[in-house]
């Protein structure tokens, strides 16, 4: 929606509320059409002060109906999310204010950063006021569902890369030069062999047989004696602290292991987000392009829900952050930027699109060497950052018109969605 369009949706709407979202108690202000903002009324997070609060805004709307109220809620987490569906189900439109512009606004009315819930409440009526809101979407069941297992997903990612921290920290104490051997810890074989052998005590004990067994199990017979030497000469040489070895060697084991239970954990959950998407009907369409697995697809419709909500390619940029941004102050005009203000996840997996895509023979390798011939060869991350948007754009592409992957371009004169599905 047009900013125009969402200012002047709020200066005719008969109220308008703001509502500040918190775990056991909501704050509410409601600023009728032509006059001044009511009292502040706090509300429990039951069923009970749902309903309190829904007497106040029929209250309110003295008479008309419930689609001539505009209710912003600033969300903090899941806190919110049933009282927006509770307010939706009654035929309420709700729309969000971001808690990023009520932070700066109240700094700019007040002089300082105040903070409580009602004046939070009156801030986000003052800002849904001028129109500084979006649209909450509501998703049908099986898109919300895939966002629930995508942000499950998404943390248990962010665990796994803890351990992963906590592993490496450990290891700079029991053994530091494993690193120089195993520099990359995102394949199997360092976790595994860490997890049998922690210690170079330990890898010393071993027999070499066992140990040799373990290496070529865990890299598929990529690694075998000139990697056990490496591996034996470094536990000879180590700097390790002696006093640390056995307690510290435990706490290792156990990384190691909590990693291997997120990893099942994450395959569990990939399984279950394929399962979850298999009825959308665009699913067909955007495993037909190139390089999409199933993952990337079910994240990217978990990520922006039902794509006919959108009206173009560039809101699906700002969902995931890769909208452009242009400081610019007189004749000085500084650089594009990514605005990375959106969905993370959204964004990380269509960068690694853009990875598979710009090899030799990819999707997007024509358009990536174009790139650098262009002057990007001394900023090659740009350059698949802008491969990226592409890529994006492309699956909103597909996935608006329920159409499969072509190397040709549609007719544009054709229906921009088959009715039906693919």
């Amino acid at each position: 929606m047009h900013p125009f369009e969402r200012a002047t949706r709020a200066q005719t709407a008969r109220a308008v509320v703001g509502v500040d979202a918190g775990k056991f108690e909501h704050a509410l202000v409601i600023r009728p059409r032509g006059q001044p903002d009511g009292k502040p009324l706090r509300f429990a997070t039951t069923r009970a002060g749902f309903t309190t609060a829904l007497s106040a805004l029929h209250a309110a709307m003295s008479g008309g109906s419930p689609s001539e109220v505009l209710i912003a809620i600033e969300f903090a987490g899941y806190y919110g999310f049933t009282f927006a569906h509770f307010l939706h189900a009654q035929g309420f439109p709700i729309v969000s204010v971001l808690p990023a512009h009520t932070k700066r606004y109240k700094e700019v009315v007040h002089g300082q950063p105040l903070k409580t819930d009602e004046k939070d409440a009156a801030t986000i009526v003052a800002l849904a006021a001028q129109g500084h809101y979006v649209t909450f979407p509501f998703l049908a069941s099986d898109y919300a569902a895939l966002r629930y297992l995508v942000s499950a997903r998404e943390r248990l990612s962010t665990q796994r890369r803890g351990t992963i921290t906590r592993l490496k920290s450990l290891l700079q104490v029991v053994w530091p030069e494993f690193e120089t051997i195993f520099p990359n810890f995102g394949k199997a074989t360092p976790l595994v062999l860490l997890g049998a052998f922690p210690t170079p005590a330990d890898l010393l004990e071993a027999r070499k047989a066992r140990v040799l067994a373990v290496l070529r199990q865990a890299s598929r017979g990529h690694h075998a004696e000139a990697t056990y030497a490496a591996l034996r000469d470094s536990a000879r040489a180590t700097l390790a602290l002696p006093g640390a070895q056995r307690t510290l060697g435990d706490e290792l084991r156990l990384l190691c292991a909590q990693f291997a239970l997120y990893e099942q954990q994450i395959a569990t959950l990939e399984a279950a987000m394929v399962r979850a998407m298999a009825p959308l009907p665009e699913v067909p369409c955007l495993l037909s392009i190139p390089g999409v697995a199933p993952v990337t697809a079910a994240i990217f419709l978990g990520s922006i829900g039902d794509p006919a909500a959108y009206g173009s390619s560039r809101e699906i940029l700002k969902v995931a952050g890769l909208s452009l941004l242009t400081r610019q102050s007189g004749i000085q005009r500084g650089r594009d930027r990514i605005s990375k203000r959106g969905r993370p996840v959204l964004r990380q997996h269509a960068y690694m699109l853009a990875v598979r895509s710009i090899r030799e023979g990819g999707l997007f390798y024509a358009e990536y060497q174009g790139l650098l011939a262009r002057g990007h060869a001394t900023a090659k991350k740009k350059a698949v950052v802008a491969v990226s948007r592409s890529a994006l754009k492309l699956l909103f592409a597909i996935a608006r018109d329920r159409r499969r992957f072509t190397v040709a371009p549609p007719p544009r004169s054709g229906p921009s969605r088959i009715a039906g599905g693919p």
